[in-house]
């Protein structure tokens, strides 16, 4: 009975990080409040409280949730026997999954990122980010200590991946005239993940590859 309890309560607390993240990526942080979240959930307030105590607390728990999990993914990446090419590959393919599935998310904290209203936040969100991007500048320079990958600017490098992801999250209505596509839906479905994934690709290995190399 214990046992069963937990599990409720679980749901229940993941439910309601579920409609918060919905909630503050179509709304931003401050426009939601916690009685719009527990209409929005089917709860009473006080549930919310219970669970969390504060938007504010709720919003910090969201990030923590969300945000270390990919951390020991790319660590585990980084240590393995692969080429540095082929570790860059799975990043990619990792974060346009996580960015195209996961992008309310990913709008949520962009805005965060570029409004900088709330210090505490920014600093959760970019050292979270920043130590995933330092990973990843060790897999480039790995690949350049082997010969693997020629001698380039890894920070912007980095910087020109994640740029064309946000931009591409973040400008939904620009996607849709760029891509010549009405139905948001369609800009972000399997079709156009797989053709931001090669072309992501194609230009990293124009960029980083040295010569002889695949």
């Amino acid at each position: 009975m214990q046992d069963h309890r937990n599990i409720e309560k679980q749901d229940k607390r993941e439910h309601l990080l579920e409609v918060a993240e919905r909630l503050f990526a179509q709304n931003g942080y401050e426009a939601v409040s916690i009685r719009d979240l527990a209409t929005e959930a089917g709860v009473n307030v006080a549930m919310v409280s219970y669970y969390f105590q504060s938007k504010d607390n709720l919003f910090k728990t969201l990030l923590e949730n969300r945000m270390p999990k990919t951390r020991a993914i790319l660590e585990e990446l980084l240590a393995s026997d692969i080429t540095s090419w082929e570790k860059l590959s799975k990043v990619i393919d990792m974060y346009i999954d996580k960015f195209f599935s996961g992008r309310a998310f990913h709008r949520i904290i962009m805005r965060e990122l570029s409004l900088q209203q709330r210090p505490e936040h920014v600093k959760l969100i970019a050292d979270n980010m920043g130590r995933n991007m330092q990973i990843i500048r060790a897999m480039i320079e790995e690949g350049q200590e082997k010969g693997q990958f020629r001698y380039v600017d890894s920070e912007l490098t980095i910087s020109s991946i994640f740029g064309t992801l946000s931009t591409a999250i973040n400008n939904q209505p620009l996607m849709c005239i760029l891509m010549k596509e009405p139905d948001p839906e369609h800009v972000y479905g399997e079709v156009y993940r797989e053709r931001f994934r090669k072309h992501i690709k194609s230009m990293l290995q124009a960029h980083l590859l040295a010569p002889g190399r695949s």
